[in-house]
């Protein structure tokens, strides 16, 4: 087996994104208007996104960073 593996870094990221609008009907009875299980959680204010970024290799994991909207590549690279 040969030892190469060991001197590459793996890297990963992740991008969620938050809707800023979705329209959808729902059918409920007059006294249920402001019960919780009625009620469906929704983004305001235009939405948003986060990236997760995460690089590994044989002798370490690098932390996990959390990204908020968008990247250069010039600041990928200072990371």
């Amino acid at each position: 087996m040969s030892d190469d593996w060991k001197y590459i870094m793996w890297s990963n990221e992740l991008s969620f994104m938050f809707p800023t609008s979705s329209r959808f009907g729902v059918w409920r009875r007059p006294k249920e208007a402001c019960n919780p299980k009625c009620l469906v959680p929704i983004v305001k204010a235009g939405g948003g996104s986060v990236i997760i970024w995460i690089a590994i290799s044989w002798f370490s994991a690098d932390p996990i960073i959390t990204l908020n909207g968008q990247i250069t590549a010039g600041d990928y690279m200072d990371f």
